[in-house]
């Protein structure tokens, strides 16, 4: 039993190595290593309640050693900062990334007033190399009331540091806050509403480059066994700042209408699939900074077995695709008076996770972008990579 316990575990059938310890259990209940496990495994599950029974039967047995004493206590800390009113939880990420095109720069000849010319070897296309950091913080407040409702707040921080090309280095924060509920009745009654505020500042080349505000509403229901669906409607107000690499760039403030579809679907206990689409209206201040975009993504991940027999730990791949097609209003009179501009974007990429223990993996991801335009200025390619090392808290 027990190592048809480990097997299951490796392939992420956590009820069915639940079965198997259980069952250990009535042949001797005094073994905490056994209930250690089997609150490891419910409180992977989510079922905390149970965990905490476990692991409070683990750490006072009188075989227990201090190791195991330790694990229980982190987990039981973990449990009540879990179940408790006031939740915090979060992913920290942070590596080293390496692109072949680190500023997006076009690759051969630009427009200027309709004229070729070539361009500024720093307005080129240049490789790089960049340390990163992307951090996502969570915070989830029970209200106490009988709809489920509670208070969501999320940060997210995003930075780059070019270690040559200091043009592209980037920092973007996002901030979100609002009430989700489950207001409805009846056949809605699984329906999950979130009207939200957001914020966002955006940051290039060490300087400002535009703040972001506004407010929508979010929308998550399931929509048959093991799939599940998100909308959401979002306006935001940008704000963009001149500085010394753009003395015009508060001519492209407006204003931003966005629209987000998500599907996402559990083929099996180790597949999921997920979908998007999005549309967005950009209205600036000037004609030929206005647009409207649409977009389509998929993924698909894969939970599989630990191929090199590091930990037992299993694996995760992620395979992804997107496109994006924008069509601006007017031509840009600086680049060329007589053609508008249009471009369509296709992103490849597949990201591999190894976990280290229960909080910290190792990612690595390679992906591929490319961008056709109506106008040379704006069409680029780019591979990049990326290893690093995540966690989970």
């Amino acid at each position: 039993m027990l190592r048809y316990a480990e097997a299951a575990i490796k392939v992420n059938d956590l009820e069915g190595a639940i079965s198997a310890l259980e069952r250990l259990l009535l042949i001797s209940g005094d073994q905490p290593r056994v209930k250690l496990e089997l609150g490891t495994l419910y409180y992977r599950l989510g079922s905390y309640e149970a965990a905490r029974a476990y692991f409070d039967s683990a750490r006072s047995s009188g075989r227990a050693t201090a190791e195991i004493k330790q694990r229980a206590d982190e987990y039981l800390v973990a449990i009540d900062s879990k179940t408790g009113k006031s939740q915090f939880s979060g992913d920290l990420m942070a590596g080293l990334r390496y692109s072949t095109n680190a500023n997006s720069g076009p690759t051969g000849s630009i427009r200027s007033a309709g004229i070729p010319v070539v361009p500024n070897p720093t307005f080129s296309g240049q490789p790089d190399f960049s340390a990163f950091t992307a951090m996502n913080v969570r915070h989830r407040y029970d209200l106490g009331r009988q709809d489920s409702g509670t208070l969501e707040s999320n940060f997210a921080l995003y930075a780059t540091r070019q270690f040559q090309v200091t043009v592209a280095n980037v920092a973007v924060v996002d901030v979100s806050t609002g009430p989700r509920m489950k207001p409805f009745e009846g056949w809605a009654e699984d329906v999950a509403v979130k009207p939200f505020l957001t914020g966002r500042y955006v940051a290039v080349d060490d300087m400002t480059s535009y703040w972001a505000y506004g407010t929508g509403v979010e929308a998550t229901a399931p929509l048959g066994p093991k799939i599940g669906g998100t909308l959401a409607i979002l306006g935001r107000q940008r704000q963009f700042v001149n500085n010394s690499d753009v003395p015009t760039n508060n001519q492209n403030s407006g204003v931003e209408a966005a629209s987000i579809f998500d599907l996402r679907a559990e083929l099996s206990p180790t597949l999921w699939m997920s979908f998007n689409a999005n549309a967005m209206r950009y209205s600036a201040v000037t004609p030929w900074e206005s647009y409207g975009e649409f977009g389509v993504g998929a993924s698909l991940t894969k939970r599989f077995t630990d191929p090199l027999g590091i930990n037992g730990r299993p694996w995760q791949a992620t395979a992804n695709i997107y496109t994006l097609i924008a069509n601006y209003d007017q031509p840009n009179p600086v680049v060329d008076p007589t053609v508008t501009r249009t471009q369509t974007d296709l992103g490849l990429g597949m990201l591999l996770s190894v976990p280290l223990d229960e909080r910290f993996s190792m990612i690595a991801q390679v992906s591929y972008a490319q961008r056709w335009a109506s106008l040379s200025n704006y069409a680029y390619n780019a591979l990049t990579t990326l290893v690093g090392v995540g966690w989970h808290f």
